[in-house]
């Protein structure tokens, strides 16, 4: 039964990729025509063989041999036709990665498993084929005992309760390529396992590197141990909110319009916050979107401070904000507010301060990059005059 639900599953492969989109250079096609080309150019033989029954054929033609003839390296004659499927394990493993975003360290560890595991295994039954596995009533029992000595020997721990026999130069002999790869396998795991433990989570290694940069820099510098809490939550907000640890944005370095297109998704909560945005055509949300910078704020802070001369407007993008006129309250703003403005159409210095509640994001757009909105887009100048009038105050 488990060997023809096996070469079931393997047909189903075969029919599964005849079905299936191929990725050309770096095009995807589903043209069904160019799909069976290359899949029959490619490991469509591969897959036939493992999915046709040549055991039962072979079986079929020339009988089962007889016990002098040996029929464990017949059965294991046959069984590497079933192997060959392993031929494709680099491309399964490089699809896996690719279309489920596996971490490329934790990639590596699960293909070091599957080649250990298979290697523990071959070993093992390559015990009971040379014939120094103990006799057991049922094979499950001899395998786990092939199995427990091919452990004990990779892993250099050899109990010594199960031994080849000393009369026997093949079971000496396998005994010592055996344990050669144990050593082998066993330095390969020191030296490059806890390397790649190491680097499962690149981005955090690199956030607690510089968090311990800042900190020993800070103290070397006697900098105020409240002022350093500051700094130090300022960096595990952006790592818990954002798992980075700068405010630079790490797909800079692409083409414009598509940098244009993934800017445009990470703001869309803040777009549809903000009622400039919300019934803005789109060219206008497309040009003030690339001139938006963003920044963050810890609680406690000062965004804009009353008097100063005001060289910009921001959006808030999430958190709490108070308006401060001599230290007073007269309004609190939350998410897709806009302030600032009121300063840079009058030409005049700050009349209010913006004090922060909470962690805040906020967007800030600059005076020249304002004044360009303005003057390209009607709409947008009404819609400011129109908020400025309503708040009266900056």
């Amino acid at each position: 039964m488990l060997y023809w639900t096996l070469l079931f599953i393997f047909a189903l492969d075969v029919l599964v990729n005849f079905n299936s989109s191929v990725k050309i250079k770096h095009s995807v096609t589903t043209d069904r025509k160019t799909i069976a080309v290359k899949y029959l150019k490619g490991w469509f033989t591969v897959d036939f063989i493992t999915a046709f029954p040549f055991d039962v054929v072979l079986l079929t033609i020339f009988g089962l041999p007889d016990e002098h003839t040996g029929r464990h390296f017949y059965f294991l004659i046959l069984q590497i036709i079933t192997l060959t499927k392993l031929l494709k394990i680099k491309k399964i493993t490089k699809e896996l990665q690719e279309y489920l975003r596996i971490n490329p360290g934790v990639m590596r560890l699960m293909v070091f498993a599957f080649w250990f595991t298979q290697a523990v295994h071959y070993i093992s039954l390559g015990w009971i084929v040379i014939g120094a596995s103990e006799a057991a009533r049922v094979p499950i029992d001899q395998y786990i005992r092939a199995l427990y000595w091919c452990v004990t020997t990779v892993a250099t721990i050899g109990y010594g309760d199960y031994h080849p026999d000393h009369d026997s130069n093949i079971q000496i002999i396998f005994t010592i390529v055996v344990q050669i790869f144990g050593v082998g396998m066993y330095g390969y795991i020191i030296g490059n396992v806890s390397g790649l433990i190491a680097n499962l989570d690149v981005a955090r290694a690199d956030f607690i590197k510089k968090i311990e940069s800042v900190r020993v820099y800070l103290n070397s510098k006697k900098v105020p141990k409240d002022l350093q809490e500051k700094i130090l939550s300022y960096y595990h907000y952006l790592w818990d909110e954002k798992k980075n640890v700068s405010d630079e944005n790490p797909l800079s370095d692409l083409p414009i319009s598509l940098s244009l297109e993934v800017m445009i998704y990470l703001n869309r909560d803040m777009l549809m916050k903000v009622d400039l945005f919300k019934n803005s055509q789109d060219l206008f949300v497309r040009e003030a979107i690339q001139m938006l910078k963003p920044l963050i704020y810890l609680p406690d802070d000062y965004i804009i401070r009353q008097g100063e001369y005001g060289d910009c407007m921001f959006f808030l993008s999430s958190g709490d904000i108070e308006v401060l006129v001599d230290d007073k309250q007269v309004a609190k703003l939350g998410p897709g507010s806009t302030f600032g403005e009121t300063s840079l159409l009058a030409g005049e210095k700050r009349n209010a301060s913006i004090y922060t509640l909470t962690h805040c994001e906020v967007y800030r757009l600059s005076k020249s990059d304002f004044d360009n909105l303005r003057s390209r887009f009607p709409d947008f100048n009404d819609e400011i005059e129109e908020i400025s009038r309503q708040r009266g105050i900056d």
